[in-house]
């Protein structure tokens, strides 16, 4: 390994948000309508920079999933990684990671958001993943 180089997924490799289109994607209608209620005064708060976007994510998939088994999420995460994750990645992210890994540069995607969808992205194209 010659270096280490660490990505950022949202907005760096990819061209927009990947968390809220799964939540939309994994969590079930009715618990969506149920949560935009219940967590609205959460949702306010972030939009007015009151609420941290860890705090608010926390909140929204510890509300969205309740309940889920761990094995349909994952399922979920699988079926929107190899569906939906193609379309908003950067092609000249993609570049620069495989020339990282052409120089024999260690590459990890360091991010915030669910490894239930970015496991599976990152070891298709062979990075590490925190």
């Amino acid at each position: 390994m010659k270096n280490l180089a660490l990505f950022d997924f949202d907005g760096t490799i990819t061209s927009q948000d990947t968390f809220t289109p799964f939540i939309f994607h994994a969590v079930l209608p009715g618990r969506m309508a149920v949560g935009k209620v219940v967590l609205s005064p959460l949702i306010l708060g972030y939009r007015l920079r009151l609420v941290s976007a860890s705090r608010m994510r926390e909140s929204i998939v510890r509300f969205g999933f309740r309940g889920r088994r761990a094995a349909e999420i994952e399922a979920a995460g699988l079926e929107y990684s190899r569906n939906r994750l193609g379309g908003v990645v950067r092609a000249n992210a993609l570049e620069r990671i495989r020339w990282h890994q052409a120089h024999g540069d260690c590459v990890v995607v360091v991010s915030a958001s669910l490894d239930v969808y970015l496991s599976d992205w990152c070891r298709d194209i062979g990075v590490e993943l925190i």
